[in-house]
């Protein structure tokens, strides 16, 4: 999904497509993926994960190759610009609406495979796999793009099609999946989950609020100068933190059994310090650092929200919470990127400062939430 951004972002304006027409594209996954990935969770409960993940890894496949070969076409004057934009915003639509069923069924997957006390654990391993993602998307993305402009995107949908075979030819539905119907469907403000979506929301929000305003924040308070110079800047601001979430996840989180109650009350508390560093940081080693601190608090705070929200419901509602966990965040998606430009507007260190008082208080209400503990409740 990265390569959206280092791929397609610099060829819009090559095909007479604005920044904020790339922005509605953007956006538009985002919009249909709200709305789908609680139908995909349902769905992955009554017609089995496996068949979920295969239909929307095939999406994801279908609608790269159809916005690779439109950007093509748009690159060799085969379509103008307002035919371009449309062919593009049905393949993000597209995306949206069947690629969202790869998260739920993969979520619901793991709560198959484990039990409440290595569920944390378990829901780490996918935290793992989106922290490598980001890390290594954009450096082959940037050596595949010397073949040619678009030939990652190619890349990307072939990969994902060969995922697609092989999931149907080698994953096995688990044997705790069960598909009698569900007790009842959830709902967003279920008492059981809502504070666990709430969570998520929340921490999405703050996250693309600061994700947005990086590089300004970066020029404005450093003065780094030349577009080579910020770059660089940005993407080890980025690598740390990434760098960091993976190795909590990947190490701390396999080695030690930590109840979800303790990553989320760790997690939001750490993040929220982060980010008052980050306000203040007087230098940019400093800085690096808080996004070090960033991903930390990022590596616990989500598999603790999956796997508090998967303990607290019943098996048959799996599915269903799985699809709500992938839906919550992009509320946090559409809200953050408006919310931390425009408070950047007014103080650069306005976007943090919230974000931080939003972080503690979310730490300090965790508190007071009661979190199964799988390691000590009976």
């Amino acid at each position: 999904m990265t390569l959206l951004f280092i791929v397609l972002a610099p060829l819009v304006r090559e095909v007479d497509i604005s920044e904020f027409q790339f922005g509605i594209l953007i956006s538009a996954a985002n919009v249909t993926l709200l709305i789908s990935a609680p139908y995909w969770g349902s769905r992955s409960q009554t017609l089995g994960r496996k068949p979920v993940f295969v239909i929307g890894m095939a999406g994801y496949a279908i609608s790269y190759t159809l916005i690779a070969f439109a950007m093509q076409s748009g690159l060799w004057g085969w379509l103008v610009p307002w035919m371009l934009f449309v062919v593009l915003l049905v393949g993000r639509l597209f995306f949206g609406l069947v690629a969202a069923g790869i998260q739920p069924a993969a979520t619901a997957y793991f709560a198959d495979i484990t039990d409440a006390t290595t569920r944390s654990k378990g829901m780490a391993q996918i935290g793992v796999a989106a922290g490598i993602g980001t890390i290594i998307g954009p450096m082959i993305g940037g050596t595949l793009a010397m073949v040619s402009a678009l030939f990652p995107m190619y890349a990307a949908a072939g990969f994902a099609a060969l995922i697609t075979v092989a999931a149907y030819a080698l994953l096995q539905e688990p044997a705790q999946h069960t598909k009698r119907p569900n007790p009842g469907k959830l709902r967003f403000f279920d008492t059981r989950i809502f504070p666990y979506l709430l969570g998520w929301c929340m921490l999405i929000l703050v996250f693309t609020a600061i994700q947005v305003v990086t590089a300004f924040y970066l020029e404005d308070r450093f003065d780094f100068t030349g577009r080579q110079e910020l770059t660089w800047a940005t993407t080890i601001a980025f690598l740390s933190m990434g760098a960091a979430t993976v190795l909590v996840q990947l190490v701390v989180l396999q080695l030690f059994r930590i109840p979800p109650k303790t990553l989320l009350r760790a997690g939001f508390l750490l993040y929220g310090l982060a980010l008052l560093l980050l306000a203040f940081a007087p230098s940019p080693l400093i800085l690096y650092c808080a996004y070090a601190l960033l991903g930390g608090g990022f590596g616990l705070m989500t598999p603790g929200l999956n796997a508090a929200a998967s303990i607290s419901v019943e098996e048959p509602e799996q599915g269903d919470v799985a699809g709500l966990l992938t839906a919550a965040p992009v509320l946090g998606m559409i809200i953050g990127p408006l919310l931390g430009p425009r408070l950047y507007e007014f103080n650069m260190i306005y976007p943090m400062l919230l974000g931080a008082a939003i972080m503690i208080a979310m730490g300090i209400y965790y508190q007071f939430v009661k979190v199964p503990d799988p390691l000590r409740d009976p």
